[in-house]
């Protein structure tokens, strides 16, 4: 085993000492807190579920029906001209709704391109470079019962464009 391997595990032991020394010494009934954490967790699954089914859903939606062929179908003289394949286009897009589907279009395309190929790396470096701006709205703001969030979703998708923008610029710079 490498020493490496070796130094984590010994960390994991030695931080879990840590936290129980410092608990006894606090007089802090660790297993107590452990389990109010853990249904404080549960608590919080369970009231995020549904936001996190609409977003799926709402995703879902949008690739099965068709709407993001038809999408990349208009835009494809505008993608000739700018030299952008529409796979990236597909992943810009749904990299602010999901992380889940915009890892798993990365995938493909890695799998389709291979990793490293221009547009491979590209995709690489998108799946990257920001959040995704609704699935953290939705999540965030909507657990916590914040209803006005226009501002935020803008910002997120200027960030979100600048980041693809650079991105793309970053794919072609190192793709060469």
């Amino acid at each position: 085993m490498s020493r490496l391997i070796q130094f984590s595990h010994w960390c994991i032991r030695i931080l879990l000492l840590v936290i129980l020394g410092v608990g006894y010494y606090k007089k802090i009934r660790v297993y107590e807190v452990f389990i109010q954490g853990a249904v404080e967790g549960l608590r919080t699954t369970f009231r995020l579920t549904p936001y996190i089914i609409a977003i799926f859903t709402a995703i879902g939606l949008f690739r099965t029906s068709g709407a993001l062929e038809w999408f990349l179908r208009l835009l494809r003289p505008v993608l000739q001209w700018l030299h952008l394949p529409p796979d990236l286009l597909t992943l810009g897009i749904l990299k602010p709704l999901s992380g889940s589907a915009a890892l798993g279009t990365t995938a493909e395309l890695l799998d389709k391109y291979g990793p490293d190929s221009a547009l491979g790396m590209t995709a690489s470096i998108i799946q990257g470079s920001c959040e995704t701006t609704f699935y953290v709205i939705s999540l965030y703001l909507g657990s916590v019962g914040i209803r006005d969030s226009r501002h935020l979703v803008a910002v997120g998708l200027i960030s979100e464009l600048a980041a693809f923008i650079m991105a793309l610029w970053m794919g072609s710079l190192i793709g060469r």
